[in-house]
């Protein structure tokens, strides 16, 4: 049996080497695009609450800086008490800082989550965060190198998916909004003012046929 030659290794390597690259510069699925450099604003995410749960609970889980800022991004009354329950499967909207780094936008500083006896990674990301991110997502961010070996009480970050980006030169928020079952492009975009065009173009969706249930999408929402 015969062994290659160098020559070829060393051209499968310089291949491997650029799609390799050219894999690290694009932005993890999931995460939105963001070339402002350093730039800082706020973002918004859709968070399908897995069981019922008090407003002070989910400011707490997600590091929501007040009360006030949870309440008027869900049109909730301000007189509206930390302890009223949201029930399980509802979604709620969830303010956070949002920075620009690398390309894609994440949250800046929250959400960060204590890590519980039996936790998991992937128990975190799709059970606590309802798949808002992925383990692979958060074993990233938070430095982790085997995503199977996490301690009690160890610190998480919880790279929440957000940007900063102008959308056709105007300044928006960039809200994750969590496709529903028979949801379609053009019924997402007429409800929040934008385009399908737009749409397709935020989320690198080639058409509106690759919209998923259950996928976190870019919607620009205006004068918010």
């Amino acid at each position: 049996m015969g062994s290659t030659s160098p020559a070829i290794l060393l051209g499968l390597y310089l291949i491997s080497a650029h799609l390799l690259a050219h894999l690290a510069a694009q932005p993890a699925p999931g995460a939105f695009k963001c070339s402002q450099t350093k730039a800082t604003c706020q973002g918004l995410v859709d968070y399908k609450v897995p069981n019922a749960t008090a407003l002070s609970v989910i400011k707490t889980r997600f590091g929501v800086e007040n009360l006030n800022a949870l309440l008027g991004a869900n049109n909730y009354p301000t007189s509206t008490p930390p302890s009223r329950v949201v029930a399980a499967n509802q979604t709620i909207k969830i303010p956070f800082p949002c920075a620009c780094v690398n390309g894609t936008g994440v949250s800046d500083g929250v959400p960060v989550y204590a890590v519980k006896d039996g936790d998991g990674l992937d128990h975190i990301a799709r059970d606590v965060f309802a798949a808002l991110v992925t383990f692979q997502q958060i074993a990233a961010a938070s430095g982790i190198p085997d995503p199977n070996v996490i301690a009690v009480g160890q610190k998480l970050n919880i790279p929440l998916p957000c940007s900063c980006e102008p959308v056709n030169g105007t300044q928006v928020v960039h809200y994750g909004h969590v496709v529903q079952s028979g949801s379609t492009v053009e019924e997402i975009a007429q409800r929040f003012g934008t385009t399908n065009v737009t749409l397709l173009e935020l989320n690198g969706m080639a058409n509106a046929s690759s919209l998923l249930a259950g996928q976190v999408l870019d919607v620009p929402l205006r004068g918010s």
